[in-house]
C-alpha cells in the first residue's frame, strides 16, 4: 500500500460522515507528527472531506513523492486555502466606520430639521407680535434679530460638520470598494482570485438552472513549473505566473472570467458553453500561452517553452461545484498523464 493510499478516509457507514472526517483529520494529525491546532485541523479536515481537489492534490503530491508534511508546509497550504481573517477583518472594520458615519450624517440632518423647526416658531412668535397693535415691535424685531443670527451661526457650522462628514462617507466608501476588490483579486497576478471564481461560479451555476443553458469549466495548470521554479528561482517563476495570466485574460477577453485558482493553476467560468464549445476556448488560451516568449529580463536568457495543460467539464443540471471542479481536475490530470500541452475533458 503507497503512501498516498494510506491517506484516503475510511468509509464506515455505521458512523457519521461528519464523525469520520473528523477521526480521519486527527488520524492524519498523528500519523504526521503535526501538533493538533484548528488551522492544522482545518486543513485535514478538507482533505479528507474530498471537496476541496486542489489542496488534496497538493497534499497526494507530497506524499507520493516522498516529502515530508511540515508545520510550515501547513502553513502556507492555510494561507492559500483558508487564511481569509485579514480581508475580512479589514472589510468589517471599514464596514463599521462607513455605517458609524453614515449615521452621523442622518444625526445632523435631523439637528437641521430640528433648527428649522425652531427658527419657524421664533418666525411665528414675531408674525404674532406683529399682530398686536399694542406689542412692544422693537423687542420682537430685536428678538428676531437675534434669531436669525444665532441661526445663521448654527447653520454655517453644521453645515462644515455637514460637509466633513459627507467627506468621510464618500472616503469610507471608497474605501470599502477598494477593499472588496482586494479580497476578491489575487495579489501577485491582478486576476480574480479563487473567492472570486467561487462566487462568481454559484450566481452562473443559479443562471444556468433557471435558463436552462450549460455552464463550463476549464482548469489550466503550468506545466512543470516546480522545474522551473527551482532552476530559475521563484522571483522568475512570479514572473512567468504574472505573464500566463496575463495571456490568459487577453485570450479570454471580455467573453468569461479567467482567474487564478491558487499556486501555477488557473480557472476559466464558460458560462452558455457546451463541450465542443468550451473545448474550442480552452484550446484557443492554451495555444495563446504556447506562443508567448518568455526570457529573463535582466539577462536575455531563454527560459524555454511554456506550456499549460488544461481539463474541461460541463455542469450537470443542479451540479454541485465541488463536484464539477474534481471532473475537470480529473481531466487535467489525464492532459498532465498524456504528454501536457493539451486538453483533456471529462464527458459527464
Amino acid at each position: 500500500m503507497t503512501a498516498a493510499a494510506l491517506e484516503q478516509p475510511r468509509h464506515d457507514a455505521s458512523r457519521d460522515p461528519t464523525v469520520a472526517t473528523a477521526h480521519a483529520a486527527m488520524s492524519s494529525l498523528l500519523r504526521h507528527g503535526i501538533p493538533p491546532s484548528p488551522a492544522h485541523f482545518a486543513i485535514w479536515f478538507d482533505y479528507h472531506a474530498g471537496d476541496n481537489v486542489l489542496l488534496r492534490r497538493v497534499i497526494d503530491t507530497y506524499i507520493s513523492n516522498g516529502k515530508p508534511i511540515t508545520e510550515a508546509l501547513l502553513a502556507e497550504i492555510h494561507g492559500r486555502f483558508f487564511d481569509t481573517r485579514r480581508e475580512s477583518e479589514a472589510l468589517i472594520e471599514t464596514s463599521r466606520r462607513l455605517n458609524a458615519a453614515t449615521g452621523e450624517v442622518v444625526e445632523l440632518l435631523a439637528e437641521a430639521g430640528g433648527q428649522s423647526c425652531e427658527y419657524g416658531r421664533s418666525l411665528g412668535a414675531f408674525g404674532q407680535a406683529l399682530a398686536q397693535p399694542a406689542g412692544n415691535l422693537a423687542a420682537a424685531l430685536a428678538r428676531m434679530c437675534a434669531a436669525t443670527e444665532e441661526m445663521a451661526e448654527r447653520s454655517a457650522s453644521l453645515g462644515a460638520r455637514l460637509e466633513a462628514s459627507t467627506r468621510i462617507v464618500a472616503e469610507l466608501q471608497a474605501r470599502l470598494e477598494e477593499a472588496t476588490r482586494e479580497a476578491r483579486t489575487d495579489a501577485l497576478t491582478g486576476l480574480p482570485n479563487r473567492r472570486a471564481i467561487e462566487q462568481e461560479a454559484a450566481r452562473l451555476a443559479t443562471l444556468a438552472d433557471a435558463e436552462g443553458r450549460p455552464l463550463a469549466v476549464a482548469l489550466f495548470d503550468i506545466d512543470r513549473f516546480k522545474a522551473l521554479n527551482d532552476a530559475w528561482g521563484h522571483p522568475v517563476g512570479d514572473a512567468v505566473l504574472r505573464h500566463v495570466a496575463v495571456t490568459l485574460q487577453e485570450a479570454a477577453a471580455a467573453a468569461f472570467l479567467c482567474g487564478r485558482f491558487g499556486g501555477e493553476e488557473f480557472c476559466a467560468l464558460l458560462p452558455g458553453h457546451d463541450l465542443a464549445t468550451a473545448l474550442e476556448a480552452a484550446e484557443r488560451l492554451r495555444l495563446a500561452v504556447a506562443g508567448q516568449t518568455y526570457s529573463v529580463r535582466a539577462t536575455g536568457r531563454n527560459l524555454g517553452a511554456v506550456t499549460v495543460s488544461a481539463g474541461v467539464a460541463v455542469r450537470a443540471p443542479q451540479e454541485g461545484w465541488g463536484r464539477l471542479t474534481a471532473r475537470a481536475d480529473a481531466a487535467l490530470y489525464r492532459a498532465k498523464q498524456a504528454g501536457r500541452n493539451r486538453v483533456a475533458w471529462d464527458a459527464g
